[in-house]
């Protein structure tokens, strides 16, 4: 792919990246003189119902969604469908059960993170410090799949390069993020997953009517 590409496809997708990165602003004033560990690192506790599964709705509705699973499902076939089974029931496992007990713990210890529970839970170091890494070394893999994706998708809508897109996805997830912290995560998260809707919505309208209904 070259740089010659469609203007008119890339522009509506730089608003919407400056939009989130506002949104990362916004959250940061919002927040002035409150505590910064509680607003940064995990939201104040208060994002509400809506913003937990719109969240939940762009990290299972995303990448993986419009490109890993039809790829998946593309060469394996029906198969495919038990993985998203599972999928369902991890949501359901995490924020119905697991979710709730996580919470009431880390009220209990004051913690930040699923590694402070671990830690205070368990009074050990060491396995903190191994679960630290776990998280980070998936997570690590799970991020670089959502920024390859999102870059050939973007490629193949503007016509721009793969790494023009790596490289915007890049720099505009990692200054909201580090601008307005959790909060400004989960409330992009919540414009993504509206937008997503949206767009399936509308994709199964078209794709209807190239088929004849």
């Amino acid at each position: 792919m070259t740089n010659e590409g469609n203007l008119s496809a890339l522009l509506p997708l730089l608003v919407f990246m400056g939009f989130m990165v506002a949104i990362g602003f916004w959250v940061r004033r919002q927040n002035a003189g409150k505590n910064f560990v509680q607003t940064y690192f995990i939201g104040n506790h208060d994002l509400g119902g809506f913003v937990l599964a719109m969240t939940t709705v762009a990290t299972y509705s995303s990448v993986s969604s419009f490109v890993g699973g039809p790829g998946m499902a593309w060469q394996i076939g029906f198969g495919w469908v038990y993985m998203a089974v599972v999928q369902v029931t991890a949501i359901f496992l995490v924020l119905g059960i697991f979710g709730k007990r996580v919470a009431m713990l880390s009220r209990r210890f004051d913690a930040v993170t699923v590694v402070d529970i671990i830690r205070e839970r368990f009074q050990s170091d060491g396995l903190a410090t191994l679960a630290a890494f776990i998280i980070v070394l998936f997570f690590c893999g799970t991020m670089t799949a959502q920024f390859v994706g999102g870059a050939k998708l973007f490629a193949t809508v503007t016509g721009y390069s793969y790494e023009m897109g790596l490289l915007l996805f890049g720099l505009v997830v990692v200054l909201y993020t580090s601008i307005g912290g959790f909060r400004a995560v989960a409330i992009t998260d919540t414009c993504c997953a509206v937008m997503m809707m949206i767009g399936i919505a509308l994709l199964l309208y078209y794709v209807l009517e190239a088929g004849g209904g």
